[in-house]
């Protein structure tokens, strides 16, 4: 796919939920303040992440060619507290030469609490460093549908 194509595809996945997860939030999710901790947010998108990854069939173990999170961040909106279930999303944002940019919105009920910004840089285990994307992630993320 030529590169103005591939820009026009990624723009049409921009507001395309590729997977949620519900997750229910665990009272040592806390901290002393009495809201979730910080931290437990990046495992709440971390938990889609995964879940997704495994919903496109990208391995994971085993294999030389790997995505790896190489940035992460979080805008906090709301303070999510127990009892609650926190519903995360992703989506795509960018896909680079060889970095894919989502991002994760963290909802309870239908109101927003969190938005973050993941970038996974596709990696050789074996060589450690980047690689381009492979034309069989690129094909699969640009085949979603909005």
């Amino acid at each position: 796919m030529d590169h103005s194509k591939q820009l026009v595809a990624v723009a049409a996945l921009r507001d395309v939920v590729m997977h949620e997860v519900l997750l229910p939030v665990r009272w040592g999710d806390m901290d002393a303040y009495q809201h979730v901790n910080n931290t437990v947010y990046f495992r709440y998108m971390e938990q889609c992440r995964l879940e997704w990854f495994a919903k496109l069939g990208f391995e994971t173990v085993g294999v030389d060619i790997v995505p790896i999170l190489v940035e992460a961040n979080c805008r906090f909106i709301r303070a999510v507290t127990h009892p609650a279930t926190v519903r995360v999303t992703i989506r795509v944002t960018d896909i680079g030469p060889k970095i894919v940019e989502t991002t994760h919105d963290l909802f309870v009920g239908d109101d927003l609490y969190a938005t973050g910004i993941c970038k996974l840089l596709w990696m050789s285990r074996s060589a450690n460093k980047g690689v381009a994307l492979p034309d069989a992630v690129r094909t699969r993320l640009l085949a979603v549908k909005p």
